[in-house]
């Protein structure tokens, strides 16, 4: 075991943010002891805090003042515990092999407090990547895209390919997010400052999205780099290593309608408020309603045997031609509605069983599709 003796002085805002940042990934009841801590490793006045848990890394840096080269190993969880009853401005660690004091430079805490840590040796490396070929984006452009399509994925693991969001390039000044869970698929377009290189595309797990939702923001860009089973994302001083999922994401341009028989324009809030009501007379897993579109209205209807039923007209702006009733899941649609700043949405019906197409009315790039229910009794 490497002897590792040393002090630390570190802010402890900065110290929390950090160790929060990294022990996000890490898992508390993993089997292996080291996987349940953080990796510190001190090399002069840059502190690096790494979590992971093999399939996901995070490592950030922050700045301290120390007096010398350290790695050693602590429970993120504890140690942000701790910190958050000190009293804000500088901390000192004082670093004894793998016992680590932790008190106030300011004095103002009298007591004693030691965390015990593990040696740094058995911690597992996390792969560095060369970011000479990486893809370069606006943070906030990469947020948007990856919030308004990840509601679209499944959350289960009989299918794989579904638990993650897919992301490609069609050409080398954009990039395309896709999320599908097979009933419905949400999809956005953007154009990049930077050259794309993702003509294959990859698959990122949800796990991974949520972390990356977490991080980035509204200012800034981030560095995308990847190889055929890892990505690798840099924001700011912080990294990120993810394992990607494995298997081919299906062909979503083909289940995108190219022809339909109705394009309706509705208001977004007026039609966010009658589902939300009309939602109290469905239930789960079908979360089924009834849209009945003609030329300027839609009828949205909604029963629960016993329950009650409920019953709600909008008006709409539509080229309906014969009237037709569609059966969809109204949780796909509200989800869908939540990530809509627009005005007005668009959705255009191909058929009482055909997916409906659904977007922005000043937003053609981001579409979702959602497959109809069959209509029976209610």
């Amino acid at each position: 075991m490497v002897v590792c003796t040393m002090r630390i002085e570190v802010d402890k805002v900065q110290l929390i943010k950090a160790t929060t940042i990294a022990d996000s990934v890490v898992s508390a009841k993993s089997i292996n002891t080291i996987l349940t801590q953080c990796l510190f490793n001190v090399d002069g006045d840059t502190l690096t805090i790494t979590g992971t848990d093999n399939e996901i890394g995070i490592k950030t840096q922050l700045d301290i003042v120390s007096d010398g080269n350290c790695s050693f190993t602590l429970s993120g969880k504890r140690l942000v515990s701790l910190l958050k009853e000190f009293p804000d401005g500088v901390v000192v660690l004082d670093v004894n092999t793998t016992n680590v004091s932790i008190s106030s430079k300011s004095g103002m805490v009298k007591g004693q407090y030691v965390l015990v840590g593990s040696s740094a040796e058995e911690y597992p490396a996390i792969p560095e990547f060369n970011l000479k070929n990486a893809i370069e984006i606006e943070q906030k452009t990469f947020s948007e895209m990856i919030s308004k399509t990840v509601h679209a994925a499944a959350h289960d693991t009989v299918k794989p390919i579904f638990n993650g969001v897919y992301i490609v390039s069609e050409d080398e000044k954009s990039m395309t997010v896709v999320a599908t869970d097979s009933r419905r698929l949400s999809m956005i377009k953007k154009d990049i400052t930077g050259s794309s290189t993702i003509k294959n595309g990859f698959i990122l797990p949800l796990k991974t999205v949520n972390e990356l939702l977490r991080l980035l923001e509204d200012t800034g860009t981030c560095l995308i780099a990847f190889d055929d089973s890892r990505c690798f994302i840099k924001i700011g001083r912080t990294e990120i290593v993810s394992r990607l999922i494995d298997g081919q994401f299906p062909d979503y341009k083909q289940v995108i309608p190219k022809d339909y028989l109705l394009k309706a324009v509705i208001e977004v809030k007026k039609l966010k408020e009658a589902l939300n009501r009309l939602k109290n007379f469905t239930n789960e897993p079908s979360w089924r309603i009834l849209l009945k579109f003609s030329q300027n209205s839609l009828i949205i209807e909604a029963s629960y045997p016993d329950q009650g039923e409920g019953q709600e007209e909008l008006v709409i702006d539509s080229d309906c031609k014969e009237p037709i009733t569609i059966g969809i899941n109204v949780q796909f649609l509200l989800d869908l509605l939540k990530e809509i700043d627009s005005f007005s949405v668009v959705i255009c019906v191909t058929g009482v069983m055909s997916p409906l197409l659904i977007y922005p009315e000043d937003d053609s790039k981001f579409q979702s599709v959602i497959m109809p229910i069959q209509i029976r009794s209610m």
